[in-house]
């Protein structure tokens, strides 16, 4: 055994007729060095590094099971094995535990151990030897990887698209769970060129070609196709896959995965298959029929639109709008009118002569109306056009007609209510003949109405044909109404027309007459509409840099239905139990294109059974006192 004074410079026995250089070599090794005597492994040498692992525990002469427990039972296996065989042993990966008597916390590190036989000079072996070297980074790196791996698989197998990898030469490396579900097929299956008997035999080609084109390009691969799933069914895959590069910047391969997309290839068959069913029906219907993007370009022109005009392809911008379809008078209102809707989002129509086939004009009513997307999204326009060419000649040979007609009815009404006037002067002092004078009283109304109505019929004509003429003036609004309302006074005998003042002045720049015979028109209206009442009002006010005028009866009424329609042309309201009311309709008509042709506005507020207000607005005059 050693003494106490020997064991300093951790060495005994024959240790000492070593090499001093040698042993200063071997004790700063940086790995672990120790040598243990006979079989019991009676530790005799052990370099520093070896000794720290333990910190100040003292080992030297001691039996390896007594100075370290921590080793187990493989570590003492190993040294007598080599004893007792002469032959070397390695163990790999050793875990062994470090610092357990110390206050720092016990470490678990790993050693790759060389148990080597130690000779005696005689040849004899005398001891093993024992080289460990420090593999924990090692160890510890590779089950770092090793648990990202198994990360990336939960991740990748969580994932609800397939996920794959591709090495240089393009053959697939790995699949994820989902990919697996799908074809329920083996994971093996897929690996190199195996994925692509999954994809549906008319897609093949056309993934195969795009595929080998894209990897030996090294760009990114994208392309749809049809998988074979294991239920039978076939799956719409969106592939989408990314070259990956190492560090260095050499190509590594391809990352990419697979969505499924079969409800959007649904939607977009559903979607389709109503274009086409849309595209059909418009192309075998008579009209003309369009639709624009938010950008006003044509979008699309049904076969009998591109007929009519003679156009193979669609118009850019507004299209027909801007070029010389459109008749060249007609070009600038029909164009103004149209992006003025457009930009406001309203609905138009529009009447305009354009260019046929055979390079002749014809007339066109053409509507267009917004197009709104379910979640309240303006898309553009959609309109339908008709050849209204023989309705305008129609038309015309009508309003011609009318026109003529009144004109020679005029001049035998014109005579007839002289004579009649100049019986009642006559007759006016004569009282032994009431009948006569009732009589011809009575013929004098009816001349009056009949009067009226030729004249509405005549301006009517008129403003069909662009001749209704304004010969416009300045004058005092409240001057006009107070004559107008004495006028129909007279003739309304039955009712009391109450003139409501203004403490103000209106003075309007207008043509007096028309704005008169609007007056007359709201007026006698009022009156013949409120059989059962014995008032109307007339006010007068302002509203910015307007005037209102405000008709009020107290007469049957209007429905909320039938108040959008009362201005149009020939409409007439009925009373009760559908009696209906003399008259054409067309003096309220005849009255609000007077009011839109001095830039007013017409209007009426109604309830059933309670009586009805009609509205007019007009500029005020910049001179107005």
């Amino acid at each position: 055994m050693l003494s106490e004074t020997e064991e300093t410079d951790y060495s005994a026995g024959s240790f000492y007729q070593t090499d001093n250089q040698l042993k200063r070599l071997f004790m700063q090794a940086q790995s672990l060095i120790a040598i243990l005597r006979w079989r019991e492994g009676v530790c005799e040498l052990i370099n520093p590094l070896f000794k720290n692992l333990w910190g100040p525990r003292e080992v030297l002469n001691k039996p390896m099971r007594v100075a370290w427990p921590e080793l187990g039972n493989g570590f003492y296996e190993k040294v007598e094995q080599v004893y007792d065989t002469n032959q070397a042993v390695q163990c790999f990966e050793y875990a062994v535990v470090t610092n357990p008597d110390s206050e720092k916390e016990a470490a678990e590190s790993f050693f790759d151990f060389l148990f080597s036989p130690y000779c005696n000079q005689q040849g004899d072996i005398d001891g093993v030897m024992i080289i460990g070297f420090n593999v924990t980074a090692k160890v510890t790196a590779r089950r770092e990887l090793a648990e990202h791996h198994l990360l990336f698989k939960d991740i990748t197998d969580a994932a609800s698209t397939a996920l794959w990898t591709v090495d240089t030469k393009g053959n697939i490396t790995f699949v994820n769970h989902t990919w697996i579900d799908w074809t329920g097929q083996p994971y093996e299956t897929h690996l190199g060129r195996g994925w692509i008997e999954y994809v549906v035999t008319e897609d093949r080609d056309r993934v195969i070609s795009s595929y080998i084109r894209d990897v030996n390009r090294k760009r990114q691969y994208e392309v749809d196709f049809r998988v074979l799933r294991s239920d039978g069914l076939t799956q719409w895959v969106a592939a989408t896959g990314k070259p990956r590069y190492l560090p260095n910047g050499d190509f590594a391969g391809y990352v990419g995965s697979c969505m499924d997309i079969t409800e959007r290839k649904k939607s977009e068959q559903l979607l389709k298959d109503s274009e086409e069913r849309f595209r059909n029906i418009a192309d075998s219907a008579p009209v003309l029929i369009w639709m624009t993007g938010v950008d006003k370009h044509t979008t699309f022109l049904n076969k009998s639109w591109m007929q009519f005009a003679n156009v193979s392809q669609l118009l850019s911008g507004t299209g027909y709008l801007q070029c010389d379809l459109v008749h060249e008078h007609d070009q600038e209102d029909v164009l103004d009118r149209y992006l003025c809707a457009f930009d406001n989002r309203q609905e138009f129509y529009l009447e305009y002569r354009m260019k046929t086939y055979d390079g002749y004009y014809r007339w066109i009513g053409m509507k267009g109306v917004p197009r709104i997307s379910a979640d309240g999204v303006f898309e553009g326009y959609i309109g339908s056009g008709m050849d209204i060419t023989e309705m305008k000649e129609h038309e015309q040979v009508k309003n011609d007609f009318i026109g003529m007609a009144s004109h020679e009815l005029k001049t035998p009404i014109t005579s007839i209510k002289a004579y009649i006037q100049l019986l009642l002067t006559i007759y006016k002092n004569k009282t032994e003949d009431e009948f006569l004078t009732k009589s011809l009283t009575t013929v004098n109304k009816q001349i009056n109405k009949l009067t009226r109505l030729i004249t509405d019929l005549l301006d009517v004509s008129k403003m069909e044909s662009g001749r209704l003429s304004l010969n416009s003036e300045p004058f005092l609004l409240n001057d006009l109404l107070k004559e107008t309302i004495e006028e129909v006074q007279h003739t309304a005998t039955q009712h009391d027309i109450v003139y409501i003042p203004s403490a103000q002045h209106y003075t309007i720049y207008a043509d007096r007459d028309r704005i008169g015979q609007v007056i007359t028109n709201f007026l006698t209206n009022a009156i013949k509409y409120s059989p059962e009442s014995d008032r109307v009002d007339v006010m007068v006010s302002t509203t910015d840099n307007e005037v209102k005028v405000t008709v009020q009866d107290y007469g049957i009424g209007i429905n909320p239905e039938e108040q959008p329609k009362i201005f149009n042309r020939f409409y007439r309201v009925e009373g009760r139990n559908e009696q209906t009311f003399s008259g054409f309709g067309i003096g309220l008509y005849v009255a609000a294109e007077i009011v839109r042709r001095h830039n007013g506005n017409v209007w009426v507020e109604s309830e059933k059974d309670k009586g009805s207000a009609f509205y007019f607005t007009l500029p005020i005059h910049t001179n107005s006192l």
